[in-house]
């Protein structure tokens, strides 16, 4: 990981050097970021769309199998296996992202030259104050709210709102806590990710399975 982080951060000062300022250069690297990690997230994106398009019909399978929990689970498999969705892709693909997008913050709260850096009136090297904290907490929950599968019902929605709660939070606290440059990548990462969303095809219910529509 250490190895990651140093990489990260000369990138950081190199993509400084060509534009002239480090919030430049964070951002331009949060945009590389995302172009990179772009078909993960199609991938992730996709699967979650089809597991909520799915869900009308696993809930009918729960009711007509409740009492027999063996053939239950066996058509459940059976319905994701016919519209090609693996269930657990989306978990799997966020493990994968995880890592990266750790050693992209160490790496922005590590980098010395950050320390005096200025961008649009902050000093990137400290704390971005409770401004950037809301600001970083508001684009997560806006991120959030756009998901394919906000909305759901039962035990699926509150996991949801579980989830979303503990994001924002933990976007606000690092918002609050950390450098600004590190509020700066959140911010910029949410509001591409907002972007992604509007762009990754919805996937429909055809003959052979789930399939990506060709316009929203």
């Amino acid at each position: 990981m250490q190895y990651v982080v140093g990489f990260l951060s000369g990138i950081i000062d190199r993509l400084a050097g060509l534009t002239g300022n480090y919030g430049l250069a964070v951002i331009g690297l949060t945009v590389a970021f995302r172009l990179v990690l772009l078909p993960v997230t199609i991938i992730q994106a996709r699967s979650l769309q089809a597991i909520n398009i799915l869900k009308p019909e696993e809930e009918k399978i729960r009711k007509k199998y409740k009492d027999d929990p063996e053939r239950l689970q066996l058509e459940i498999m059976d319905l994701y296996r016919r519209h090609k969705v693996n269930p657990a892709s989306s978990c799997i693909v966020l493990a994968i992202q995880m890592p990266p997008l750790m050693a992209m913050i160490q790496a922005l709260g590590a980098n010395e030259a950050l320390t005096g850096a200025a961008f649009a009136g902050l000093t990137l090297g400290q704390p971005g104050g409770w401004v950037m904290a809301i600001v970083a907490a508001l684009t997560t929950y806006l991120s959030t709210k756009f998901s394919p599968t906000m909305g759901a019902a039962g035990q699926q929605g509150q996991a949801q709102n579980v989830m979303t709660i503990f994001m924002v939070g933990l976007m606000f606290y690092l918002g609050w806590k950390f450098a600004a440059a590190v509020s700066l990548y959140i911010i910029t990462a949410n509001l591409l990710g907002l972007v992604e969303k509007f762009v990754v095809p919805q996937p429909q219910i055809g003959p052979e399975g789930l399939r990506p529509s060709e316009k929203r």
